[in-house]
């Protein structure tokens, strides 16, 4: 099955012109890095993104199996949520107020962040700030 009918994003890529999802070749033997990332999914690819921010003189190395983005990555519904699949109640409960009001903090912060990314390194994602109720 091609890559691009795993997923409406890697089929999207057609309409782009850049249609040429296959995985690279491997490493051709030993190589040296400072940061080895395993997986090209989102948290490998914001992970490498901000670390080469962070110091742009590391060497960097992001090792996926097939092409970024295969797995749940590359599969989700496309939306970007600051929801907890629990309650501020039950975070309460479980790690007290404080610490609750903090996660959910970060979880908003984390959406903006998304938009924030995606206008700065010019990202054509049709990104919308929605909400939540």
């Amino acid at each position: 099955m091609p890559y691009r009918d795993l997923s409406f994003w890697f089929d999207s890529l057609a309409e782009s012109g850049a249609d040429d999802l296959a995985p690279r070749a491997s490493l051709p033997g030993d190589i040296d890095t400072d940061v080895a990332i395993i997986g090209g999914g989102l948290t490998g690819l914001w992970t490498a993104y901000y670390l080469a921010r962070a110091d742009p003189a590391l060497r960097i190395t992001v090792l996926e199996k097939r092409i970024a983005g295969f797995g749940a990555s590359g599969r989700n519904g496309g939306w970007c949520s600051a929801l907890f699949p629990a309650s501020a109640a039950s975070l309460a409960r479980r790690h007290g107020r404080d610490a609750a009001i903090a996660m959910r903090r970060a979880m908003v912060e984390t959406v903006d962040e998304v938009g924030r990314v995606a206008a700065t390194e010019g990202i054509a994602c049709d990104f919308v700030r929605g909400g939540t109720v």
